[in-house]
């Protein structure tokens, strides 16, 4: 009797080892290189065990260097197994399946951006499956492993935050499928969805024609307001352009960076309420122009009677501010369009860059006070320069629907 319950236990353990064994095989061949296993100790509580039969589980891929044991730090995935797992999967992988991680601080403009590669891939008959994240560490990469076990061939990121650049170049490089980004990060060119002569051309004509378009409403005094963020390179292009143009009109040079907080604003709000001449405001997108018609309210003053003001991107919130807020914008299918297709085009060890910028665009509002004031002369001008200009029409488009 006692022999027979012995043989029942080892065999138990035997059952409990080859379970231990195939979940963590799975969990390998999904994963990329660098993700963490959990401690033996948490391997051993979540499937019911001791340490020791965890241990037996993990010998063989320590053998086989499909996991990598570092003292003091713990047991990592290896680069060879995530290169056998990519050999094994290839087979399954759909060239026509995008995945896409949207990252959970996605403002508005980010938002548009979802929304045009959906409808790309709609037109195109290309499927997406959509992941939301806070980073992109050890969370994204597990995102990026489910999306290339569900047969993704490539990964699109539509929006980061400037802050993630570096984060982001290390997701790049360890995830098991190509990744195609709006951003240019050195290293990492062939990567963004622009050729790298092409990235940032239009937030420079887009800046430019702002300002020109403030002067010939007989404004002297034009300032531009955005994010404190060294590390954001659209907001550096948009600062270079603005600063050329005031030098070259001999315009005081007036910046306002600030950050997401409240008294930032307020404060700069009323520093900017005392200046001389009346002021008017180029901000870095709508967010940054609504927060400011805030902050200028409190003070009581408004746009356009005290201020003229000016948003980027036309999302939805600039519709409907109190008051209407003028945006100058880019064709809302540029950026999804471009990003899917160099996914598509990394898919196959290719690229598939934009050569050309799209057609930008100016929705005049209430908020600038030029909604009476604009004339051929001024509308050709801006043409010239590649701005087309719309009266107060605006795209039936919201910036608020995403896809599940």
């Amino acid at each position: 009797m006692i022999i027979k319950e012995l043989e029942m236990i080892e065999y138990s353990r035997q059952l409990k080892y080859k379970k231990i064994f195939s979940e963590i095989e799975k969990f390998i061949s999904q994963s990329p290189a660098g993700i963490k296993l959990p401690s033996e100790r948490e391997l051993a509580k979540t499937f019911g065990c001791n340490a020791l039969t965890v241990r037996k589980a993990l010998a063989p891929f320590v053998i086989n260097k499909k996991i990598v044991r570092i003292i003091g730090s713990g047991t990592f995935i290896s680069e060879s197994s995530v290169s056998d797992s990519k050999n094994i999967t290839s087979v399954n992988t759909n060239p026509n399946r995008l995945g896409m991680l949207i990252h959970s601080e996605s403002d508005p403009y980010a938002l548009l951006v979802v929304r045009s590669c959906h409808e790309f891939a709609s037109r195109k008959g290309i499927e997406l499956r959509y992941s939301y994240v806070k980073d992109f560490g050890d969370e994204a990469l597990r995102e990026a492993g489910r999306f290339a076990a569900e047969g993704c061939c490539a990964i699109i990121l539509p929006w980061f935050p400037s802050k993630f650049s570096g984060q982001v170049s290390d997701f790049i490089r360890k995830s098991p499928a190509p990744v195609s980004i709006p951003y240019l990060i050195p290293g990492l060119e062939r990567n963004c969805f622009e050729r790298q002569e092409v990235f940032g051309r239009g937030t420079i004509v887009q800046t430019e024609a702002a300002c020109r378009y403030l002067q010939m409403l007989g404004h002297r005094s034009i300032a531009l307001l955005g994010p404190d963020a060294p590390s954001d390179k659209i907001m550096q292009q948009r600062l270079g352009s603005y600063s050329s143009f005031t030098c070259r009109s001999d315009l005081s040079n007036i910046c306002g960076l600030v950050g997401g907080t409240f008294p930032e604003m307020d404060a700069l709000a009323s520093k900017w309420s005392k200046t001389k001449d009346r002021l008017s405001v180029i901000c870095h997108d709508d967010l940054h122009a609504i927060r400011f018609m805030a902050a200028m309210r409190k003070l009581g003053l408004s746009a356009p009677a005290n201020f003229a003001i000016m948003g980027c991107n036309n999302t939805l919130e600039a519709r409907f501010s109190d008051p209407p807020l003028t945006s100058i914008y880019d064709d809302y299918g540029y950026s999804g369009e471009w990003l899917a297709r160099n996914a598509l085009a990394l898919a196959k060890g290719e690229i598939d860059q934009s050569s050309t910028n799209p057609r930008h665009h100016l929705v005049v509002r209430n908020s600038c006070g030029g909604l009476e004031r604009i004339n051929p002369k001024l509308i050709s001008g801006l043409e010239a320069s590649g701005i087309m200009i719309e009266y107060d029409k605006e795209p039936l488009i919201s910036s608020m629907e995403v896809p599940a």
